[in-house]
């Protein structure tokens, strides 16, 4: 068959009429009714312009991101861990050796020479559950393989447009400038403001507005003020010494004790033992919850379910055994030789009852007052404060009576002591908590004039053993069997002043135990606030700090040490959107195994 066969040709001759392909421009274009002219077509944009628009759309993309940055969030990097283990600086992070916990230590900065943290070779990070030594650090700053410092995302233009509630708020987690230099980023905890005195005691922050103090007071610790003042401008010379008596009489009755936000007390409880994790070789220095009774216990504790059988037993408790709750922080390899006791206190667990008549009771105990807080299997709850005799022997608190609870269904239990703040929650629920009214049965408060004579004793190398430990825990049972899992103590955090370490404060004027101490309390003018670390050992803070930078000098006395002046706070943490990521160690690359390629999403947070 011929190609004419397939497509046969039309010609002239046809009386079929002609079609003819458009071969030109002019034969693509619309045909137009005589009198009806097309519109013009547009004309072509030159290249350059188009060149000139792309650029102009980087130049604003350029702009937005530079004020993005500088008015609105920025990004910065945890260098250090002053604020362990909130945010981390460069750390390695180890699996316990003896009971599986996982946890950072923190990394010695190959730049600084005080070797804050030991080498390869002699170093070992000690376990914050279990307490055993793990020597065989997997991860240490000579393999070059540290874990980077937190990255943080921080919210600045709240601080710019002047507005009260969006401001700096105490116990915000808040980047400033570093009063020494005027360059540094600092982030610390925000936990004094403007026109208040504050004191630090027994690792809590107590403070009272200047309103409610009288003139000649205000006036003691404004000279106090100027006194430092002088010392650090070197017009006079000497160790600034302790306050007046009288100051101290007046503080008495007028410091409160500032309660955390709820935000920040949970990101603050630090776990002290979790039975989840226990050892594995159990010696003598290693806890374990203890049965009190030797024989004819009804309390199995071996295992990490713990179980409950009723004998009839006044005395049968379990209590921790083995782990001394103190200001420690598995974070500092080298931390203090004796951190102080710490009394706040929680302990939490899942109580499944057996029987209707079950009764779980945990005791906590602070400076000798011990309270109870009971929880019935009938629904009835209670707290009471007695000797070591359990309820309800004594009178109670508070007493409570909610439906019963479910037999043999689990159940989330929590009792804390923080802040002079009695708690107890179910199921997530608060049921009650003390009162701070002296009229009140639930009353429960600090004795600041016994807290200043114990701190003063304290501050004194000589007498700093005198302290004594914390007491810990107990749970005991009553009625009928239960069974507890997941059982978890915590304590509160504990700001103190580690003198042991070098290199924190070197101003000979200066006091030992810091701005903000018993002996020292700071008045805190307008626009003045006081900061201090997580890693309270191994922070330089507020109380710490007795140099000032060029960039504040000019202000004179306007500038007081220890604190940070408004203008010279950045703005609030909020985000770690990208911690240390995971390494692939079996790339054939060297280089490219000692880099966190890949972000570890479970580690991402908020940042309270």
């Amino acid at each position: 068959m011929s190609i004419a066969e397939v497509f046969p040709r039309v010609s002239d001759d046809d009386s079929m009429s002609t079609v003819t392909a458009p071969t030109t421009k002019e034969a693509l274009r619309p045909r137009v009714e005589p009198g009806r002219e097309p519109p013009a077509e547009p004309p072509a944009h030159p290249p350059h312009e188009g060149i000139k628009d792309t650029l102009e759309s980087i130049l604003i993309a350029l702009i937005l991101a530079f004020v993005f940055r500088a008015f609105i969030v920025e990004a910065f990097v945890i260098p250090t861990g002053s604020m362990a283990p909130t945010l981390y600086g460069a750390h390695g992070t180890i699996v316990c050796e003896d009971c599986g916990t996982e946890f950072a230590y923190g990394l010695r900065d190959l730049e600084d020479q005080r070797r804050i943290v030991p080498i390869r070779g002699g170093s070992s990070a000690i376990c914050p559950n279990c307490n055993h030594s793990n020597t065989n650090l997997e991860l240490n700053d000579e393999k070059l393989n540290a874990e980077k410092g937190d990255r943080i995302l921080v919210l600045k233009w709240p601080f710019d447009i002047g507005v009260d509630k969006l401001g700096p708020h105490r116990w915000d987690v808040i980047v400033f400038k570093d009063p020494a230099d005027g360059t540094t980023n600092f982030i610390k905890r925000l936990v004094g403001v403007p026109n208040e005195v504050l004191v630090v005691m027994d690792g809590d922050v107590f403070t009272t507005p200047t309103g409610e103090l009288s003139p000649e007071t205000l006036h003691a610790l404004d000279a106090y003020r100027h006194a430092k003042f002088e010392r650090q401008a070197e017009i006079e010379g000497g160790r600034l010494g302790p306050i007046p008596p009288s100051i101290g009489d007046e503080l008495d009755h007028t410091l409160r004790i500032v309660r955390k936000t709820p935000e920040a007390q949970g990101t603050l409880w630090w776990t002290v033992y979790n039975h989840d994790f226990p050892p594995r070789t159990l010696d003598n220095d290693q806890p374990r919850w203890q049965p009190a009774r030797e024989a004819d216990s009804g309390w199995d504790a071996s295992n990490r379910r713990v179980r409950f059988v009723n004998r009839g037993f006044d005395d049968d408790f379990i209590e921790l055994a083995g782990k001394e709750i103190e200001a420690d922080n598995a974070y500092n390899v080298h931390g203090p030789q004796r951190p102080p006791p710490v009394g706040d206190q929680r302990v939490r667990f899942v109580w499944t009852p057996g029987d209707t008549h079950a009764a779980v009771r945990v005791r906590l105990v602070k400076h000798d007052r011990r309270f109870w807080a009971t929880v019935r299997a009938n629904g009835e709850m209670d707290l009471s404060e007695s000797d070591d005799v359990p309820p309800p022997l004594h009178p109670r608190m508070i007493e409570v009576r909610r439906e019963p609870f479910v037999i043999g269904r689990p159940v989330e239990i929590g009792f804390e002591n923080v802040d002079y703040r009695l708690g107890l929650r179910v199921a997530g629920e608060e049921i009650f908590s003390s009162s701070s009214d002296p009229a009140s049965t639930a009353f429960y408060g600090p004795n600041i004039r016994g807290l200043r004579s114990m701190m003063q004793q304290a501050m004194s190398p000589r007498t700093r053993a005198r302290l004594r430990p914390a007491q810990p825990p107990r749970i005991s049972g009553d009625g009928g069997n239960f069974e507890l899992s997941h059982v978890v103590v915590d304590r509160d955090i504990y700001y103190f002043h580690d003198d042991s370490r070098e290199g924190l404060a070197e101003a000979p004027w200066a006091p030992g135990a810091g701005w903000g101490s018993v002996d020292c309390p700071i008045l805190l003018r307008e626009g003045e606030f006081f900061m201090l670390g997580d890693n309270t050992a191994a922070s330089k803070d507020s109380r710490l700090w007795d140099t000032v930078g060029d960039h504040l000098k000019p202000r004179g006395e306007a500038f007081q040490l220890g604190t940070v002046p408004r203008d010279q706070l950045i703005g609030k943490a909020f985000f770690v959107y990208w911690p240390s990521g995971h390494r692939f160690d079996w790339l054939p690359v060297p280089f490219l195994q000692n880099w966190g390629i890949i972000p570890d999403v479970g580690r991402m947070r908020w940042i309270r």
